[in-house]
């Protein structure tokens, strides 16, 4: 009987330290995701035109699940950033206004979209305001969740920009983690137009 217990007992307090672990290990990725989001709209999506950025507030897998061989063999992933970047993006995350960007920017829904594009429609003062955001930006940034090694060294993220619904580009985009900041090493293109 006292063994019994003692097993169940160690059973829990493992059960325990796994779920504390895991949460600590969520709660850093979660922080880093965003320091990857930064170098990616910085480096990939700024330039002397750009004054403002316009953000999905929703992540997208783009209708993926999961890297192809293509690209994870492209970018050279490892197999621990190829399962950790599929994991992460079977659901979509709402992203939260915590980016520091060289420029301002703005967190825009789905809806938001739609209502630029509504024919027929008299344009609504919000989407007026959105239409004048887009002519000081490139397009609307989408992003997926980040996939990292298990060392936080190297990341991988699909990253898309499109203008006017047609035009535009989807990538995705290998980052190396050196001194402390992460910059782009790598890019696997999807789609152009």
């Amino acid at each position: 009987m006292v063994a019994r217990k003692k097993r169940i007992l160690g059973l829990l307090l493992g059960t325990l330290l796994l779920a504390g672990g895991l949460l600590g290990l969520l709660l850093r990725w979660q922080n880093e995701e965003y320091s990857v989001y930064q170098a990616v709209i910085g480096e990939a999506f700024s330039g002397a035109q750009v004054s403002y950025y316009v953000v999905l507030d929703t992540t997208e897998p783009a209708n993926r699940v999961g890297i192809s061989s293509f690209h994870s063999k492209n970018l050279g992933l490892g197999l621990d950033s190829k399962l950790i970047y599929n994991l992460r993006n079977i659901f979509r995350f709402r992203l939260s206004p915590r980016f520091q960007l060289p420029h301002p920017y703005r967190l825009v829904s789905e809806a938001d979209l739609a209502s630029l594009h509504s024919l027929g429609q008299e344009t609504p003062s919000p989407s007026r305001e959105l239409n004048e955001l887009f002519k000081r930006s490139w397009g609307v940034i989408t992003l997926s969740r980040v996939g990292f090694d298990w060392k936080m060294k190297h990341a991988v993220v699909y990253a898309q920009l499109t203008y006017c619904g047609l035009c535009g580009e989807g990538t995705y985009l290998y980052l190396s983690k050196e001194a402390g900041v992460w910059h782009i090493i790598g890019r696997s293109g999807t789609w152009i137009s």
